[in-house]
C-alpha cells in the first residue's frame, strides 16, 4: 500500500507535466497573428510552475524536514521487496494460528530470504563507503531492517539502494503524561470504569501495553490478586517457551529465554525494546509511571484498584528508554512484530508527540503497518 501511494503520487505529478506540455504545444501550433493569441500564450507560459519538486513525492528527492541537521543521527527502516510472514499466512488457510505458522519451515524460509536481502544491501552500503549502525530485523509485519545514519548521508543511502528498497525515516516520540480528569459515568472512586455488572471480565484475553514499562511489584499485578482460576490463560509459560526464539526480542537480546520474560501468569511476557533487556520496570517510576497507570486501568486488581478487565493478562512492552526518555519508531515496530507472533488480542499503545524527523510519506507508511495489524484481527 505504501509503495502504491508513492507511485500514484509520482504518476499524478507526471500527468500534470504532460498535460501542461500538451497545452503548450497546442498553443504554439495555433496561429499567432492576433494580439489576443499572443497574450494568451504569454499568460500560459507565466502560469506554468517550473519548480518540478512540487510534482514529485518528497521521498523521491530525499528531502528531510526542516530543522534536521546533517549531523543528527536518524533511524531508517529499510523495507525490502520480500513477503512478510503475515502476508504468507493470510494468503492461504494453514489450519493453524499465526503463532504456530511463525514456527513453520515456510516462515523460517521467508525470514532467511529477508536476511539474505539485508546482507546484500549492507554490502552495497559498504561498497559505497557509507557509515551506519545496524539495528533490528523485521519479518512479521514488515520485511526489512533498521540502520542508523547521519542525516547528511540520507540522500546517499537512498541513491545507493535505488528502487531495491523503500526507506522509511523513523521518528522519536515523547512520553504521555498521566492526568486525572472528572468522569461522571459509572466509575469506581479511582475513576476507572465500573465493569462489575458485565458477565465478562476479560478472562482468556491477552492485552499488550506498549508504554513506559510496568511496576510489576505493585499489588494490582500480583498473581494472588489475579481474577482467574488459571484454566483460561490466553498465554501460558509453555507457549512463550515455544515462541520465544521467533520473537524480535530474542533477536535483540541473544540467548533470551521464556524464564527471562515470563514475569507471572498475570504478566506472561515483558521486554524492554528500548534498552534491549527483559526488565520492564521503569528506572525512575515517578517520572515514567504512565505504563503502570494504563495497565492498572486495563486489568489491575487489588484492594484499591479494579481495572476494566481484571481477568485479562498483560503483555508489557516497554518502548520508552530509561536513558533517553523517548521512544523510536524502530522500537515500536519490534514490539508490534512480537504482538503478532504472540497472537495478542488487543494492543494499547500510548505515545506522545513526535520530534519531527519523519516526513508525511513516512507517517503514511507506518500507519499502513498499523492497518495491517488491525486487518489481522488484533484490536489496536
Amino acid at each position: 500500500m505504501a509503495r502504491k501511494t508513492l507511485w500514484t503520487r509520482f504518476a499524478t505529478g507526471a500527468l500534470i507535466i504532460v498535460t501542461v506540455l500538451a497545452m503548450l504545444v497546442s498553443t504554439l501550433l495555433a496561429p499567432l497573428s492576433s494580439v489576443s493569441a499572443q497574450n494568451s500564450l504569454i499568460k500560459l507560459l507565466s502560469d506554468i510552475n517550473t519548480n518540478f519538486e512540487d510534482y514529485f513525492n518528497s521521498s523521491v528527492i530525499y528531502k528531510l524536514p526542516d530543522g534536521v541537521k546533517d549531523t543528527d543521527e536518524i533511524s531508517l527502516i529499510v523495507q525490502v521487496d520480500k513477503a512478510t510472514i503475515l502476508d504468507a499466512y493470510e494468503k492461504k488457510d494453514y489450519g493453524m494460528s499465526i503463532s504456530e505458522f511463525s514456527l513453520s519451515e515456510h516462515a523460517i524460509s521467508l525470514k532467511n530470504d529477508i536476511l539474505g536481502e539485508k546482507s546484500d544491501m549492507l554490502a552495497m552500503l559498504d561498497e559505497a563507503g557509507l557509515d551506519y549502525i545496524v539495528g533490528a530485523d523485521y519479518s512479521t509485519i514488515i520485511s526489512g531492517f533498521e540502520i542508523t545514519v547521519k542525516a547528511g548521508d540520507f540522500e546517499d543511502v537512498c541513491k545507493t539502494f535505488g528502487s531495491r528498497a523503500n526507506v522509511i525515516v523513523g521518528d522519536v516520540y515523547k512520553t504521555m503524561e498521566t492526568k486525572l480528569v472528572e468522569n461522571d459515568v459509572n466509575v469506581y472512586e479511582t475513576g476507572i470504569f465500573d465493569s462489575s455488572s458485565f458477565a465478562y471480565n476479560g478472562e482468556g484475553m491477552v492485552i499488550a501495553v506498549l508504554d513506559t514499562g510496568l511496576d510489576y511489584y505493585h499489588t494490582a499485578f500480583l498473581d494472588s490478586n489475579f481474577k482467574t482460576d488459571g484454566s483460561k490463560l490466553g498465554l501460558t509459560f509453555e507457549q512463550v517457551t515455544a515462541l520465544i526464539g521467533d520473537t524480535a526480542a530474542s533477536r535483540i537480546n541473544q540467548g533470551l529465554t521464556a524464564s527471562d520474560v515470563y514475569i507471572s501468569d498475570k504478566v506472561p511476557f515483558g521486554f524492554d525494546y528500548a534498552d534491549y533487556d527483559s526488565d520492564v520496570y521503569p528506572m525512575t517510576p515517578s517520572a515514567n509511571d504512565h505504563g503502570t497507570h494504563v495497565s492498572g486501568v486495563i486489568s489491575g486488581h487489588d484492594d484499591t484498584i479494579t481495572g476494566v478487565a481484571p481477568g485479562a493478562q498483560l503483555v508489557e512492552m516497554k518502548i520508552f528508554s530509561d536513558t533517553e526518555s523517548s521512544a523510536r519508531t524502530s522500537w515500536i515496530l519490534s514490539a508490534l512484530e512480537d504482538c503478532v507472533v504472540l497472537d495478542v488480542d488487543v494492543i494499547n499503545m500510548s505515545i506522545g508527540t513526535s520530534c519531527g524527523f519523519s516526513r508525511e510519506i513516512d507517517k503514511e507508511q507506518i500507519s499502513g503497518v498499523y492497518d495491517r495489524i488491525r486487518e489481522a484481527g488484533i484490536s489496536m
